[in-house]
Formats: C-alpha cells, sequence, structure tokens
C-alpha cells in the first residue's frame, strides 16, 4: 500500500535549490563513483577463480555457517551450489569480514600448506579490491560505524531503481518542505534525520558487519516533516492499493501513526528482508521531532504563507481528469457523461469538443455527427487546431452533409492557407459545383486568388479571380 503526501504543486517561486543539490549528488555518486563497483567485483571473482580458492574454502565457509546457526543461509548456498551458481555464493562468501577473519585465525588448520603461501599472497588483495567497494568503503556497518559513514551511507544506493524510488519520493514531499522552513535548515535536517535513521537501524545490532547504503531514512524523515508542517490541517494524499488508486483529504498527522507502524510491523513480520525497516521508521520519527522542536521553540522560521496557501487542484482540471480516467480504462458511456456535464458547465472548447469526438469516435453512436459538425465548426486559426480540423473533415466523408453551406465556406476560409491549400479548394469547389453561391463564397474564391497570387500560381490566380467576377456578374447573389 501506498500513500504520500501531495498537497502542495512545484512552485519556483520556492526554488527548491538544496533539494535539487541533494538530487544531483545522488546521482552523481551513483553513476560516476559507484559506476566502478562492478568492474572491482568482476577483477575479485576472477582472482578468485583462478587460483581455486573456492575447493577448500567452500568446506571452512560451511562449518562456519553451522557455528553460527545460521541454517536457512547455508541451505540457500548448497542450492545454489547444486544449481552450478557457484559465483553467486563466492561473493557473498567474500563479503564475509566475519568468516574472514575467522579463516585467517585458523588458516594453518584448514587452508592446505601446499597453498599457504598463495592464499597469503593474493587473499588480501583480494580484500583489499572488495574492500574499495563503494557500499564497503562508505557503507554504514554497525559494528564499524563513524561520523562519515553515518553520513556517506545516505548518498550510496544498490541499483538505478533503489536510487529513483529514493529520489521520486524525495521530489514529491522534498520541495514543499524546503519551501516551509527554508534551505539551510532542510539540508541539515535532512543529514541529521539520516544519521539517527542509522542509528536506528544499527541499534538491532551493534555487532552485525551488515552494510547499510541508501537515502530511504533520510527521505522517511522528509515525508514525516511535510506532515509536521501541515499538522492536523486537511491535505490532500495519493493512494494505491492493489488495484484502487485515488486522493483522499485528511489531517496531515493522522497518517505519520500509519507510516511508522506499517514500518514496525514489516520489521517483526518480515525478518529476512533486505530493507531496512528500523532506517525508515527512525527517520520518520526523526524528522517529526525535528518540526515538533521547531514549532516550540521558533516558530517564526516556518513559512506559513506558504504553508497556508491553498494549491488544491483546479476544479475543471479535476473534473477532465475524472474523463480521462474512464477514456484511459475504455468506460466510455461514463467518460461521456462526465465530459457533457464539464461543457454544461465550463462551455465547449476546441479541445473538449475533440475529447467528446475522440469519444464518440470510440463507439459511434447517434451523435457521433453532430460532434463531427461541432468541432470542424469551431473557430480559431491556430496551426494545431486547424490541422486537426483539416484531418477530422478528411476522414469523415459520410458526416459532411451536417454542415450547411455557410459552415462549409467558412470552414475553407480558415483552410485558406499554404498548409491547407488543397483542402480548402476541394471545399470551395464542393460548394460551387451545387450551385448555392453566395457572398460569403465570392469572398472564399477572392481568399483562394490572393494565396495562388503570392505563391506565383498565375493560372490558378486568374481562375478563381474569374469565378468571383463571374460569381458577381451572374447576379447569382442575393
Amino acid at each position: 500500500m501506498l500513500i504520500i503526501p501531495t498537497e502542495k504543486r512545484f512552485d519556483w517561486k520556492h526554488a527548491p535549490l538544496v533539494l535539487m543539490l541533494i538530487v544531483f549528488l545522488n546521482t552523481l555518486v551513483f553513476f560516476v563513483y559507484q559506476s566502478a563497483d562492478v568492474s572491482k567485483y568482476q577483477q575479485a571473482l576472477e582472482l578468485y577463480g583462478e587460483r581455486e580458492f573456492m575447493l577448500f574454502e567452500w568446506p571452512v565457509f560451511r562449518e562456519y555457517l553451522e557455528q553460527q546457526g545460521d541454517f536457512d543461509t547455508l541451505s540457500d548456498y548448497d542450492a545454489s551450489i547444486e544449481a552450478g551458481e557457484i559465483g553467486i555464493v563466492a561473493i557473498h562468501l567474500l563479503r564475509d569480514d566475519d568468516y574472514y577473519q575467522y579463516l585467517s585465525d585458523h588458516k594453518t588448520e584448514f587452508i592446505p600448506e601446499a597453498r599457504l603461501d598463495e592464499w597469503k599472497l593474493y587473499r588480501p588483495h583480494i580484500n583489499k579490491l572488495l574492500a574499495s567497494v563503494s557500499s564497503s568503503a562508505f557503507g554504514l556497518i554497525p559494528n564499524e560505524m563513524g561520523l562519515i559513514t553515518l553520513l556517506s551511507y545516505q548518498f550510496l544506493h544498490g541499483d538505478t531503481m533503489h536510487l529513483l524510488g529514493n529520489m521520486f519520493f524525495l521530489v514529491i514531499c522534498g520541495f514543499a518542505v524546503e519551501a516551509a522552513i527554508g534551505h539551510l535548515r532542510f539540508l541539515l535536517f535532512y543529514l541529521f534525520s539520516g544519521v539517527v535513521a542509522g542509528v536506528s537501524h544499527a541499534a538491532m545490532d551493534f555487532d552485525s558487519s551488515s552494510v547499510l547504503i541508501g537515502a530511504s531514512g533520510s527521505v522517511s524523515a522528509v515525508m514525516a516533516m511535510y506532515l509536521g508542517v501541515f499538522r492536523f490541517k486537511k491535505i490532500e494524499f495519493f493512494y494505491w492499493f492493489f488495484i484502487f488508486v485515488g486522493y483522499f483529504r485528511a489531517p496531515a498527522l493522522l497518517i505519520l501513526p500509519f507510516y511508522i507502524g506499517k514500518e514496525l510491523v514489516q520489521f517483526y513480520t518480515e525478518a529476512g528482508s533486505d530493507v531496512a525497516f528500523m532506517a525508515h521508521a527512525g527517520g520518520f520519527v526523526a524528522g517529526a521531532v525535528l518540526i515538533a522542536l521547531l514549532l516550540l521553540f521558533k516558530r517564526d522560521l516556518l513559512n506559513d504563507e506558504y504553508i497556508e496557501q491553498d494549491q488544491r487542484i483546479d476544479p475543471y482540471q479535476e473534473q477532465l481528469a475524472k474523463v480521462y480516467q474512464h477514456f484511459e480504462q475504455f468506460r466510455f458511456s461514463q467518460a461521456l457523461k462526465h465530459l457533457d456535464s464539464l461543457i454544461a458547465e465550463w462551455g465547449i472548447s476546441f479541445d473538449l469538443a475533440l475529447l467528446r469526438y475522440n469519444l464518440l469516435k470510440a463507439t459511434k453512436p447517434d451523435g457521433y455527427g453532430q460532434a463531427f459538425a461541432e468541432l470542424v465548426n469551431l473557430k480559431g486559426n491556430s496551426t494545431r487546431q486547424l490541422k486537426i480540423q483539416e484531418k477530422v473533415w478528411l476522414d469523415n466523408p459520410a458526416y459532411r452533409d451536417h454542415l450547411n453551406q455557410d459552415e462549409l465556406v467558412a470552414l475553407g476560409m480558415r483552410l485558406a492557407t499554404t498548409e491547407h491549400l488543397s483542402t480548402a479548394e476541394q471545399l470551395f469547389h464542393s460548394i460551387y459545383k451545387s450551385d448555392a453561391v453566395s457572398e460569403s463564397l465570392q469572398v472564399f474564391a477572392q481568399k483562394l486568388a490572393l494565396l495562388h497570387g503570392k505563391l506565383q500560381n498565375i493560372d490558378k490566380q486568374a481562375f478563381y479571380h474569374e469565378i468571383s467576377t463571374g460569381i458577381t456578374g451572374a447576379g447569382r447573389i442575393h
């Protein structure tokens, strides 16, 4: 289940400079610094494989896991070995620092004497390669925790989706928080909350050598700050629960217990997960506490004008979104019903007429001809509108009788441009051949003559000029 606050819209009047810097740094670190990690892993695995250390280390690793009582992991590794996925097991073996220390302490006991010198020469080099991998060098390791890694782990990510997910939530919530509390405080609160999130994760097992990386703890804090800034004001939330998607409004802080509770429940029910649930929970608590302290002691530092500004979706856009939602789900009748209500309330526009035309085109009920006429009759000379009207006219020869002569002439006059000249001429000739001539048709002929004159089409200029004169001379205008 996903619930995220969406009360505020992005506003360049309150440019999120720190937010953009954080996103840029995370992206830069991942695609530049961390890009070398794969090469380092490959070098370490190739060297380990070439020396064939796995032959005598795997039995030792199995024995070590049995001593630790980690039978589930051992079972998974046995299955991988049987499936021929030795490389997967090797990388886990090589990254287990406690195992390496155990092996080093008992090397004369476990390593064949004939291979011992070779092992002492190459194994430290392999470990040095792995130690230079970003997560090992700057990730947060509970039993080696320090201030540098408490900050640096926040800018490392496991893969592209990990990065994109964190940056998405950070951007969605961060710009509003930065606008509300200011640039410098946003940066300090973000980093401090990340530290608290890291300590919360490590506190579950300070002896652990597992690495924590990612900005999710800091991002959780930003989400909590968002709720704290609005407190009990009803704000908009987006939700996604299985197939149910939509928006609702609720007092902001009422959602915070849900956020924290969800992480705690998952921590206790999904023990084997790689997700750092306690880091998330710690981040939520840190963000909420920081905003609470700000409200208690420095209330004037909050940008109340920005917080109270109503940025709810325009009612017109909200109604239009419902039409598109039905349209995208092929519920054409419901979409048409909402669209008719929208037009009745706000009036017709070219985009609404086009939408109604496309809806009726999908089903071709009785109103299609009327929608066709409505669309091509709308006045306007924008390039987009004329292009669409021309295509609609050409695509629907069977419905052209829904337009009277004046409407046909008006359409032809609008299309009498260089880009749509051919269609304009077709319209003119269809009217002229019907003998339903009028003063407006004479003006239409004159416009075509002028246009061909500009294009240096002398023969056609003379042709339409003659027709224009002929209409008047024949006395066929009444």
